[in-house]
């Protein structure tokens, strides 16, 4: 009865070391997947969007469509590097908002983004996630924090993005 008692203990032990193992690396996953899917709107708005309304703004006041664009992606790296994450090799951040001006390299630029984004915030480790960082000067923040503001500016840019295609008579594609 006692062997029984304690295999099953040391059963239950393992299998609760292993769940946490699965939901600490599916935090990463989660905030990945929610970046992924807002990021794959914003590059469906970029593709629908004509080339020839790229600089236009409903204001001037506000950035224009294209500089929206680039904004998200400078921002990416920008953010993912309180993290740790570099950018890759070849990829002008400082310089994209004067160098990325036509609709196919900003789609391009968007994708490529897209991608490190979502792979770099899949491949933190827990231990990364967990560690501090500041972010804008504000009080510091673990990078899980900064992961998840990075969504919410994200989604801000979307929902400005949004307003825009709605502007100009575009249906955002996932509505259709």
């Amino acid at each position: 009865m006692f062997r029984k008692l304690l295999t099953v203990t040391v059963a239950l032990v393992v299998a609760g070391f292993a769940a946490m193992t699965v939901q600490a690396q599916s935090n990463q996953d989660e905030i990945a997947s929610e970046v992924d899917a807002v990021l794959t709107n914003i590059v469906a708005l970029a593709e629908a969007f004509p080339a020839d309304k790229y600089e236009w703004a409903p204001t001037e006041t506000v950035f224009p469509f294209r500089r929206h664009l680039v904004h998200v992606s400078q921002a990416s790296y920008f953010i993912l590097g309180v993290g740790g994450v570099e950018p890759p090799e070849g990829v002008d951040v400082a310089g994209a908002l004067e160098n990325v001006m036509e609709k196919e390299d900003v789609v391009a630029f968007l994708k490529q983004t897209h991608e490190f984004a979502v792979s770099s915030i899949r491949g933190m480790s827990d231990d990364t996630m967990d560690s501090m960082v500041s972010l804008y000067g504000d009080p510091e923040r673990t990078v899980r924090a900064a992961m998840l503001a990075y969504l919410r500016h994200n989604s801000e840019h979307l929902g400005q993005l949004i307003s825009y295609a709605r502007m100009q008579d575009i249906v955002p594609p996932w509505s259709e």
